[in-house]
């Protein structure tokens, strides 16, 4: 199977009424153009989600407009040229299909709406249909005639579907077709079984392909998936709490895959005239290079074949300064002390507050970590501390690897409702229940004030109440005066904090700390740098010295530390996403300044840290098994490379 350096996908949905697809494109300028720039790895639409195909298929709609094989010579010249090319074809969307074959398309609850409309203005497709085998058939047609590495499968969703078909299937497997929850893990089921079967066509005819299949949760068909695609656009609704949740995840699913970094050099999906500013695609890039991700830029095809020699020089600029650092990041594997837990991948991982303040927070604080999920293989063995965020699922599997990490005499940091009621024996305490109250406030004392002011200190968050039985109850909750609410005659808006409880916030165990509140969902309400130096502390008081310790980075930069035989590479990203109006966006690289930073390596012996690419040296010092390294003035992005034995 190819592997990939730099990668580009052309997005390429085109209705019937556009009269002129492939008028200008020109294949060999393209292929020119990609080889320019240093793109190795082309994602190219043979079938759209228009359910128009670019070739000439005997099977499905080749567009009317369309006078020649355009996927054909694209794929000629990508071979003459060593470019390797992945067919795309929409896997549940389609508007032909549809208008021809209405009874192919998904019956939606209850019953009554035929068709069921998606953005972009396609229509959902039933897996159990005959549209199945024509899928197959068409992907099929490509593998047999076409000089192509492999298939990117898209928009593989869990449509709910409750037509003649499916309602038999689930009959016969023992769903309830009346409840959603059923008629959906059919589908769930529907989608992988068409997964398999894609994968099996695929490899009678090519013996190692590159094969992706899209919006399904990675790791749903992790054996079936040769390689990942990330997929963040952050100004077009992922934004950029997006990329930095999955991109600490993803290269724990399958350390094996390579896995590619997608975003766009446009704004938002459907936006020909778009074009991100260098410094933008930059932080995207590096981001993921930082975390073991290939780049993977994104643009859109014009039906015309426009040549779009503004976009080419924009991207041959930002792969130009991703490629100087290809000896320190290629083959480099991501080093992490610390792991946030979650059951399992879901679509909607992205969308709990709690795991993505976590993610940012332990981003601010330099923390290097993993974000694992307690259903899959990766073993835990390399974590000195496990932190468990409030509101998420703690599953038995989840309980005994927890319990098994502990009884190694290592570390957790657990908040909330779930891990007291799950972990109680284990943290010391007894759940008691929650409390009836709209907001909350806390005091400190001892070593989790450090850099915290002497007050009572907003939580921001709920809180849940605990009674400790051999733990240590290190603070208490502070109650208000009264709810914030409308009494009937007052508005009680302006809440004042009363005094403290014999309600714990903090109880510590060893070195087991739970915390009452939700302080990752306060964080993520307010942002308050109280709550985020909280949990700094929680980790100074229970791990020891981690791999990295930040002395004075700003918060905006972000640190990675990744291996190659010899040498431990430290990334250093220093760009901020700006709030624009409705978006968010990032125009400038940030200028860093005498930023310093702490390694620890036991059991290795640092022979010299330079700055990469150049080799100019660095100033550091060394202290037993503990390097402080004095960051040289940088701007946007800088690696640090130590030489190590």
């Amino acid at each position: 199977m190819h592997t990939v350096k730099y990668g580009l996908f052309y997005d390429n949905h085109t209705h019937i009424n556009n009269p002129d697809v492939g008028k200008d494109f020109d294949a060999e300028y393209f292929t020119d153009q990609i080889k320019r720039c240093g793109v190795d790895y082309l994602g190219f639409h043979a079938r759209c989600n228009q359910g128009m195909a670019y070739y000439n298929t005997k099977i499905g709609t080749r567009h009317p407009s369309l006078t020649y094989d355009l996927f054909g010579k694209l794929a000629d010249a990508c071979k003459r040229k060593d470019i390797a090319l992945v067919a795309y074809l929409n896997g549940g969307l389609s508007v032909m299909e549809s208008v021809d074959h209405p009874e192919w398309c998904t019956l939606y609850m209850p019953g009554k709406e035929m068709h069921g409309k998606v953005t972009p203005y396609c229509y959902t497709m039933c897996y159990n249909s005959p549209y199945r085998d024509h899928l197959i058939a068409m992907i099929r047609e490509i593998a047999e005639n076409y000089p192509v590495n492999g298939f990117f499968i898209d928009c593989l969703q869990n449509f709910p579907c409750v037509c003649k078909r499916c309602v038999e299937s689930m009959k016969k497997q023992g769903f309830d077709w009346s409840k959603l929850d059923d008629v959906v893990e059919h589908t769930r089921l529907s989608v992988i079984r068409l997964c398999e079967d894609i994968s099996a066509e695929v490899r009678k005819i090519i013996p190692d392909p590159m094969l992706y299949f899209n919006s399904i949760p990675f790791g749903t068909v992790r054996d079936l998936d040769t390689f990942f695609d990330c997929e963040c656009l952050p100004t077009g609704g992922w934004g950029y709490e997006f990329l930095p949740t999955m991109a600490h995840c993803i290269r724990n699913i399958r350390p094996e895959k390579q896995v590619l970094n997608m975003t766009g050099r446009f704004y938002a999906w459907g936006d020909f005239g778009g074009l991100r500013g260098a410094n933008s695609l930059d932080y995207d890039m590096f981001y993921g290079l930082a975390h073991g991700m290939r780049p993977n830029l994104a643009g859109h095809f014009h039906p015309r074949g426009d040549k779009d020699e503004a976009v080419f020089d924009r991207l041959a600029e930002v792969y130009s300064h991703l490629r100087i650092y290809d000896d320190w990041h290629i083959g480099a594997k991501n080093l992490a002390d610390v792991a946030l837990l979650y059951p399992e991948h879901r679509l909607t991982l992205h969308q709990s507050k709690p795991i993505t303040s976590a993610v940012r927070m332990l981003d601010e604080l330099k923390v290097q970590f993993d974000l694992v999920f307690s259903e899959y293989e990766k073993e835990w063995d390399q974590y000195k501390l496990l932190i468990l965020p409030e509101e998420i699922t703690i599953t038995d599997r989840m309980k005994e690897r927890i319990r098994k990490h502990l009884a190694a005499g290592k570390a957790i940091i657990a908040c909330g409702k779930n891990a007291a009621e799950a972990l109680g024996d284990e943290l010391g305490i007894t759940y008691e229940g929650e409390l009836d109250e709209t907001t909350f406030y806390f005091t400190l004392s001892g070593a989790m004030t450090e850099n915290i002011e002497q007050m009572i200190h907003s939580l921001y968050a709920r809180a849940v109440k605990a009674k400790t039985t051999d733990a240590e109850f290190v603070a208490p909750l502070v109650r208000a005066y009264y709810k914030q609410e409308w009494n009937g005659i007052f508005a009680q808006y302006y809440i004042p904090p009363d005094k403290e409880t014999d309600i714990p916030f903090l109880t510590k165990k060893q070195n087991r700390i739970w915390c009452s509140g939700d302080i990752f969902s306060g964080y993520y309400q307010r942002g308050a740098l109280h709550l985020r130096t909280l949990l700094e502390n929680y980790i100074k008081t229970v791990s020891g010295p981690l791999l990295l310790e930040n002395i004075n980075l700003p918060g905006f930069v972000r640190v990675t530390v990744q291996e190659q035989p010899g040498r431990i590479n430290v990334n250093l990203i220093a760009y901020s996403p700006e709030r624009r109006g409705e978006t968010t966006v990032v125009e400038d690289a940030m200028a860093v300044i005498d930023g310093k930073f702490r390694l620890n390596l036991p059991g290795k012996n640092v022979k010299s840290v330079t700055l990469a690419p150049s080799g100019t040296s660095v100033e550091y010092s060394v202290n037993g098994d503990s390097v402080e390294i004095t960051a040289p003035v940088f701007k946007g992005f800088a690696l640090i490379s130590l030489e190590v034995e």
